[in-house]
């Protein structure tokens, strides 16, 4: 159980972490234009032109990505001790590749900048412009979760923590 708890909280700090910090730089810097203005593509999303909506998200989004965290570790729990055998590289990699491809662009509920999204959403809210444009953010969060869940795993011994044995492929 602590092995599970220590991969757990590592995975949940990591996705948390970058998250925010993309997330937040890529709303500034790329989709803000989707969200906000005079004819804002994401008309269905909570955003800071409606205070009281914006008032929930900013609530619940801490708690919500928490448990994405959780249920994130919980899903990769049979891979554990693959993924803390792998070199770091790789283990990062493998881990962005996972997120990238299941919580992004194969996720079953349609997204303005998923393949759901590009089957089922109309066209005033899927174009190519948009999913283009969306696609940094999550690839750039992906791989910073790899990475920054691999570096976390070897601090302060938690990797040994989750694997006592100690073994590492070379990737």
């Amino acid at each position: 159980m602590k092995k599970f708890l220590s991969f757990t909280l590592v995975l949940t700090i990591a996705h948390i972490v970058t998250y925010v910090v993309i997330g937040a730089l890529a709303y500034e810097l790329i989709t803000k234009q989707f969200y906000m203005g005079e004819t804002p593509t994401f008309i269905f999303m909570r955003t800071e032109s409606e205070p009281l909506l914006w008032q929930h998200a900013m609530t619940w989004m801490l708690p919500g990505q928490a448990l994405r965290g959780v249920l994130m570790a919980l899903a990769l729990l049979p891979f554990m001790k693959t993924l803390v055998d792998m070199g770091a590289v790789k283990r990062a990699l493998v881990l962005a590749s996972l997120y990238f491809v299941f919580s992004h662009l194969s996720a079953a509920g349609p997204t303005t900048s998923n393949i759901e999204g590009f089957i089922y959403f109309r066209p005033e809210f899927f174009n190519t412009q948009i999913f283009l444009l969306t696609q940094p953010e999550i690839i750039i969060q992906a791989l910073g979760l790899g990475f920054c869940f691999s570096l976390l795993m070897n601090v302060k011994g938690i990797r040994r923590q989750v694997n006592p044995a100690g073994k590492q492929d070379a990737g």
